[in-house]
C-alpha cells in the first residue's frame, strides 16, 4: 500500500476523477451533426439594410429587414450545402463568376496615379478611334478630357491587373496532356447529284 502515498498516484487519481466528471457533466466539445453556426454581425445586417436602401430608395422596415436576413441565411445554408456536396466543383458558371470577381478585385485594387496632359494626349492619339469625327479628325483634348481620362484610367487598371495576374501565373505550373495524333480526315465524296 506504499504506492497509495506516492504523489504520482494522487496525480493520476485526481486526473481520472476530473476526466470522469468532465465526461459526465462537461458536455460535447464538438457540436452534434446538423448543428452549424451562421453568425451575422451588426455590420453584416447594416450592409443588408444599406444595399436594400440603395435599390429601393428608402430604408427597410423591420419586416423587410427580417426578410432580408432570412434570405441571407437561406443563401448561406444552400451555398454551404451545395459546396459540401461538391456542386461547385468543375462548374463552368461558378468558375466564370469567380474569374470575373477576381478580375474585378485585381482592377479595383489597382492604384492609378493621375495622368499628365502629355500622357493623355499620347493616349488620345493612339487610342482615340472611338472619338474620331466623321471627317477622321480627333477633337482637342480639352473637349474630350473626361472621356479620355476615364478610358486611360480603365486601361491603366487593366494593365495593372494583367501584371498582377502574371505574378499569380508565375506560381503555377501548367501540365498539358501530350498531343494526340490527328485523326485522318474522311475522304471527300465524289458523288454528284443527278
Amino acid at each position: 500500500m506504499k504506492w497509495l502515498r506516492e504523489p504520482l498516484t494522487h496525480f493520476l487519481l485526481i486526473g481520472a476523477a476530473l476526466f470522469g466528471l468532465f465526461a459526465i457533466f462537461g458536455g460535447p466539445t464538438v457540436p452534434p451533426p446538423g448543428q452549424y453556426s451562421i453568425v451575422l454581425t451588426p455590420a453584416m445586417v447594416q450592409n443588408l439594410a444599406v444595399s436594400y436602401q440603395r435599390t429601393s430608395q428608402h430604408p427597410p422596415s423591420d419586416a423587410q429587414l427580417s426578410a432580408l436576413i432570412d434570405d441571407y441565411v437561406r443563401e448561406e445554408i444552400l451555398d454551404r450545402e451545395a459546396r459540401a456536396q461538391g456542386l461547385d466543383v468543375d462548374d463552368p458558371l461558378i468558375r466564370q463568376q469567380l474569374r470575373q470577381k477576381m478580375e474585378f478585385f485585381l482592377e479595383d485594387s489597382a492604384v492609378v496615379a493621375p495622368p499628365t496632359d502629355a500622357q493623355l494626349e499620347a493616349f488620345l492619339q493612339k487610342n482615340g478611334d472611338f472619338l474620331r469625327r466623321p471627317d477622321g479628325t480627333l477633337p482637342p483634348l480639352a473637349d474630350v478630357r473626361a472621356a479620355v481620362v476615364a478610358t486611360w484610367q480603365a486601361d491603366q487598371r487593366r494593365q495593372i491587373a494583367d501584371a498582377a495576374y502574371q505574378k499569380l501565373r508565375a506560381r503555377y505550373v501548367v501540365v498539358l496532356p501530350p498531343p494526340t495524333p490527328a485523326t485522318p480526315a474522311a475522304p471527300a465524296s465524289n458523288t454528284t447529284a443527278q
